[in-house]
């Protein structure tokens, strides 16, 4: 582009190509890129080289007008050099990038493997920053939490995905994410003894139990000369809070067993898989 003066009724032409760099943008250091913006007037192809800081980066050609500078680097963006497609030009303008550093969020957990028995995670936040604002996610739908320091229960077996956002007093914010791991726990009580005389408590002989493959249960009782008198493989029906229980009776006759102290065997495999096989005696009174 060029712009025709008129000096003593002569024409002068005067080379007006110009650059303009404009743009003062704050970034996190872990956000998106800041944007430096290059304005040309002139005929495409144009090459520039700016400089940041005071140190030139390499030329750079384009067709675009604006060409935007996106960048993570802080400090003073200056135009050293122009050119359009037929001369060099003039430049001007400077931006201006800040940036600003980012918290850590850090979540600290005493153990992020919990039994079902006691599914309560401790967590807190040991970021590092000047923090204003926390956000707790558990992973399992619940409502969110804005303390430093917080206690959830979960409710249920599996494998969640906990988060905490941070947030300084700038703005920039960071997110850290820890699984936290609900296990089952495998537990199996059997009493020592019962009263089969249709009379609470102890009228049966019933167990209970928690984590166990209910489909592997087998569990037997035998008298004193090694006769099998009692066999199940339903673990269910020998749970004592849904009423279940052995009422003391022969299994083949159905007629009640004499007061005596009777051996039991049981086999079962817990819910990783494991195999247990467990031996001892049952006092049966009347």
């Amino acid at each position: 582009m060029y712009k025709i003066l008129f000096f003593f009724g002569f024409p002068l032409i005067i080379n007006a190509q110009t650059a303009f760099i404009s743009g003062n943008d704050t970034i996190c250091d872990n956000e998106d890129n800041a944007s430096v913006k290059v304005d040309f007037s002139g005929i495409a192809p144009f090459t520039f080289i700016y400089s940041v800081n005071g140190v030139n980066v390499n030329a750079i050609i384009t067709q675009n007008s604006p060409y935007i500078i996106n960048t993570k680097q802080e400090g003073l963006y200056l135009l050293e050099q122009f050119n359009d497609a037929t001369s060099f030009g003039s430049v001007s303008g400077s931006g201006l990038v800040t940036v600003l550093e980012s918290p850590k969020s850090v979540i600290h957990l005493v153990s992020d493997t919990l039994s079902i028995l006691y599914p309560v995670a401790n967590f807190v936040s040991k970021s590092i920053g000047d923090i204003v604002r926390w956000d707790w996610n558990f992973g399992d739908n619940t409502i969110n939490n804005f303390s430093s320091t917080v206690s959830h229960t979960y409710d249920s077996l599996g494998l969640y995905e906990a988060s905490l956002i941070v947030m300084d007093v700038n703005g920039c914010s960071d997110t850290a994410i820890n699984n936290v791991y609900i296990e089952d726990e495998f537990w199996i009580f059997i009493p020592n003894s019962f009263t089969p005389n249709n009379e609470e408590p102890n009228n049966k002989f019933c167990i209970e139990y928690n984590g166990i493959r209910e489909n592997t249960f087998i569990f037997k009782v035998f008298n004193s000369q090694g006769d099998l008198m009692f066999q199940t493989d339903n673990p269910s029906a020998l749970k004592c809070k849904i009423g279940g229980g052995w009422d003391g009776k022969y299994l083949q006759k159905d007629m009640p067993l004499p007061a005596d102290i009777y051996a039991y065997e049981f086999y079962f495999q817990d819910f990783q898989g494991w195999k247990h096989q467990e031996y001892g005696t049952i006092t049966l009174i009347r």
